[in-house]
């Protein structure tokens, strides 16, 4: 009777510590693909472009997921570069940055935001008529 009960034990655990190894394994390969083969969670997202007139500005809200240095650029709608919009050092979280734009035609534009492992691209339409 005790060796039946004995081998009973044995069998549960070994079963439950294979499940467990399982759960761990798959937690820790799900860990590594995220922060290697898709660094999209790691990376800036601009959540919001938006035109502000009197005088022509752009107002974009950022998040940022840590400490990144991020360049805004602007470019026409064939994508040649018309103007550094500046360079910012922001800190973890959501920032709004306002952008003086300079004296533009009506029309379709770009912005670029630029970090040390990503480039984003957002259209957005000028129209002050």
């Amino acid at each position: 009777m005790f060796d039946v009960d004995l081998l009973t034990l044995r069998t549960a655990l070994l079963i439950t510590l294979s499940i467990l190894l399982v759960l761990v394994m798959a937690k820790k390969f799900k860990r590594n693909v995220l922060a290697k083969d898709m660094p999209a969670p790691l990376h800036a997202e601009l959540i919001k472009l938006t035109m502000a007139y009197h005088p022509v500005r752009l107002i974009a809200v950022v998040q940022v997921p840590s400490n990144q240095s991020i360049a805004l650029d602007l470019l026409d709608a064939e994508h040649r570069a018309l103007q550094s919009l500046g360079s910012f050092s922001l800190q973890r979280g959501e920032h709004m940055q306002e952008l003086s734009l300079p004296k533009l035609q009506d029309g379709t534009y770009f912005l670029v935001m630029s970090t040390a492992t990503q480039r984003t691209v957002r259209q957005f339409r000028l129209q002050q008529t």
